[in-house]
């Protein structure tokens, strides 16, 4: 499906100024800072398992002892968030509130680029819909103020879908999508999901009809983009643990959590060494991450069915529940939250997360259909990494955690879809209230001309 180029006029989109466009984003930012102020003012996570490492690794990094696991080099994680809370802790110290202010500033930034990018797609009240929703939003707000690297992640996704949809394709340059790029490498410094990015920047390249020429032109800036950013951590690895390692080495171990004999489609590390050969992974890490992705590769390739069922097995998790970031934030609180503060803040943040579901399916539907009639396919570039996100997950294992990434993405399109809808019951009173004035006109006329006759 092409839609940009046609001989008919694309219609305009209005778009609000940029101190209007400014406004909004800075309201609906500052409205998220403070929502995520009171959360911290009440929440106090302490760190553990995975955010222990971030925090743990990141006073290393502060205090010059370089990135190391038991005195050796590693990538097991990769180094962007360690590498951002380490500067963060130069900064302004190491206690609890610096690197949960520096989250809860990155999340309530990520709702101002909300804002920005429903306004820029659609309108200004979808901007603000989606921004404002986004901001409320409970499961984000309780991940901004654990030390996880979802925030700075998030931050930089939801940077580039701004990057990449504010202009037309015919009108995207090669630097903007070399820009995109770097977005894009930094975000992989951080997670490395999106690698392959460049795939769904083609994708939306090829829909938006800009020419097949042009089209690779742009990918290979958007892909030189990510080799720039991405590079000096590549060179490290290569210097420290001598061996071909991107970004990091626990692709392998990840891709085996969710395709092996006793793999369940969510997290999955049993401590029975009948069930995990890689208990000791950490030990070479670079000849173990091989090792799990080959077994993975193995078991994929030799189980081709359980793996499809196992997909929408992960699809599931990914979607359902909201408790990975009650249970790391309120579950992890020094000192503890009420029961009652607990069980009220699950059911308002499950309630809100399912209505966002289900407004942002039908924000989908209504995008697309609202690319087609505006000939305008910036829409399918948030949408295309949205889908290319989700689609990495029918092969790697997914819980609630995975999601968080994507949940702006989600806030646009539901907040997008709700004021569809609100616009279009506004259209139906309007009418019936016109056929109603109508038929009382009518009426009238009909007793008047027989009281003439």
């Amino acid at each position: 499906m092409t839609l940009e180029h046609s001989h008919a006029r694309p219609a305009a989109i209005p778009c609000p100024s940029a101190a209007v466009l400014a406004i909004d984003a800075l309201s609906v930012t500052a409205v998220a800072l403070l929502l995520r102020l009171l959360w911290l003012s009440a929440v106090h996570p302490v760190p553990a398992s995975d955010f222990a490492w971030y925090r743990d690794h990141a006073l290393a990094l502060a205090e010059g002892q370089g990135y190391t696991y038991d005195g050796k080099p590693t990538a097991y994680f990769p180094i962007g968030y360690p590498l951002f809370l380490a500067g963060i802790y130069q900064l302004f110290g190491s206690s609890f509130w610096s690197g949960t202010l520096a989250n809860a500033v990155l999340n309530s930034l990520t709702a101002g680029l909300v804002t920005m990018l429903g306004a820029v797609l659609w309108s200004r009240a979808a901007g603000l819909a989606a921004g404002f929703l986004f901001a409320g939003y409970l499961s984000q707000i309780a991940w901004s103020s654990v030390l996880c690297s979802e925030m700075l992640f998030t931050f930089l996704l939801t940077l580039a879908a701004l990057i990449g949809a504010t202009r037309a394709g015919r009108d995207v340059r090669q630097s903007r999508a070399f820009a995109l790029g770097c977005v894009v490498g930094l975000a992989c410094a951080v997670r490395p999901v999106l690698l392959l990015a460049p795939a769904p920047w083609f994708a939306y390249l090829v829909v938006a009809r800009v020419g097949w020429r042009r089209a690779c032109a742009l990918a290979a800036a958007m892909l030189s983009g990510v080799v720039l950013a991405v590079a000096p951590i590549t060179v490290r690895n290569a210097i420290d643990l001598h061996a071909f390692v991107m970004v990091s080495t626990n692709g392998g171990i990840n891709l085996w959590q969710g395709n092996n004999p006793h793999a369940n489609g969510a997290y999955f590390w049993p401590l029975n060494p009948h069930q995990n050969p890689f208990l000791s992974y950490v030990s070479n890490e670079v000849t173990e991450d091989h090792a799990a992705a080959r077994a993975a590769r193995a078991y994929i390739f030799s189980h081709p069915l359980h793996t499809l069922e196992m997909g929408f097995v992960k699809w599931w998790h990914l979607f359902a529940g909201v408790s990975n970031a009650l249970y790391w934030s309120i579950g992890q609180s020094s000192p503890p939250v009420p029961r009652w503060f607990a069980r009220a803040v699950h059911a308002v943040d499950l309630g809100t997360y399912l209505g966002m579901l289900a407004s942002a399916c039908g924000g989908i539907a209504m995008a697309v259909r609202s690319a087609r009639m505006r000939r305008d396919a910036r829409a399918f570039w948030p949408l295309l990494v949205l889908a290319y996100y989700v689609a990495l997950f029918f092969i790697f294992p997914a819980w609630d955690r995975m999601r968080a990434p994507i949940e702006p993405l989600l806030a646009l399109l539901a907040g997008y879809g709700a004021v569809q809808v609100a616009r279009g019951v506004r259209r139906l009173r309007q009418a019936h209230r016109l056929a109603r004035e109508h038929r009382k006109s009518g009426g009238t006329s009909e007793s008047e001309r027989g009281a003439l006759a």
